[in-house]
């Protein structure tokens, strides 16, 4: 898919489906996922999206194959946490990192919001590029300049927790202006209730560029906004029915997968001693989901731990390469 960089998503449809079609079902499903963002997209961003749907028919019966991991992403994360304890890794939550700089005896000092810090040999930082370029003051001004250049699509989603399902689908798209969010996801429809206790769970994504104003709007208007559309698209509903309305925002969810993306995307080694930078950004040709992420973050750990034995530095020009298609 990597060649498919240099061609506008919208001209590569045009050309493929003709103007009727992406006018009447492409384009409405672009500007949900990516707003106004589309323009700027390559076709390589359809390409690794039909993928991954296609991936979940590999099978001899060629049907959909989904999967539900009972009590969510939750369990993965504590799983992994209580094996890391098991090794003897240190894990420390809600430190806010305010600076990572170099010192005198070329070691890598992270600071934190606190006024601690903590010294040492090499640092990965995983956080998305515009952050990592404000949080690491010594990478040269190129390298901040490449960081600061990845566009992101961001996300306001609502979990709302029902005493009964709003519909029979699993995604909903939503291609006009008649609702505050561009999706309904019902995972009752996917999962059986009894994983809910009898309820029904609906995610409402809204997403959104990364400067939006949406961000500042209080949970309490979006609340009013998203159950108001709620009514108007099922009849069968009502606001009585809602248990829980919980609002997650996030500005830096989705790199967008802008023309020539791969060729400007920063190199992983920096050019500051002992300093990576690994973020979704660097999942070129894929998608952002869990197991692209969890993916990447084996091959970086695998490579650097072969290359970099605790102690040693990584060369600046250490080279990480990955096949053209990793599946």
């Amino acid at each position: 898919g990597r060649w498919l960089e240099k061609i506008p998503v919208k001209d590569w449809l045009t050309n493929w489906s003709g103007q009727g079609v992406t006018d009447k079902i492409w384009l409405p499903l672009l500007r949900a996922k990516l707003g106004e963002n589309y323009h700027k997209t390559s076709a390589a961003f359809i390409w690794a999206s039909i993928a991954r749907m296609y991936a979940a028919r590999r099978t001899g019966a060629k049907t959909e194959l989904f999967g539900y991991l009972p009590g969510g992403y939750a369990r993965i994360v504590e799983r992994f946490q209580k094996l890391l304890d098991e090794h003897q890794v240190k894990c420390q939550f809600a430190q806010a990192v305010r600076a990572i700089v170099s010192t005198s005896a070329g070691s890598l000092r992270i600071d934190f919001g606190n006024t601690n810090s903590q010294t040492f040999d090499q640092v990965i930082v995983t956080t998305a590029a515009p952050v990592a370029a404000r949080m690491c003051p010594d990478l040269r001004a190129s390298e901040k300049n490449q960081l600061t250049a990845i566009q992101y699509q961001g996300v306001i989603c609502a979990s709302v927790l029902l005493k009964n399902p709003l519909a029979d689908f699993y995604i909903t798209n939503i291609t006009d202006y008649i609702a505050p969010f561009t999706a309904v996801i019902e995972m009752s429809a996917l999962v059986d209730r009894s994983q809910f206790r009898g309820r029904a769970l609906v995610y409402l994504p809204k997403y959104v560029s990364s400067d939006s104003t949406d961000f500042d709007r209080s949970d309490d208007q979006i609340r009013e906004d998203f159950v108001s559309a709620l009514e108007r698209m099922y009849p069968r509903f009502s606001r009585d029915q809602v248990l829980c309305f919980q609002v997650s925002r996030v500005k830096y969810l989705l790199p967008i997968s802008t023309i020539n993306y791969s060729a400007n995307l920063p190199q992983m080694a920096t050019s500051v001693k002992g300093l990576h930078l690994v973020s979704s950004a660097h999942i070129v040709n894929g998608t952002l989901n869990v197991n692209e992420t969890v993916r990447l973050a084996a091959s970086v750990t695998e490579k650097l731990g072969k290359t970099a034995p605790v102690g040693n530095p990584v060369p600046a020009d250490f080279d990480y390469e990955f096949a053209e298609d990793n599946r």
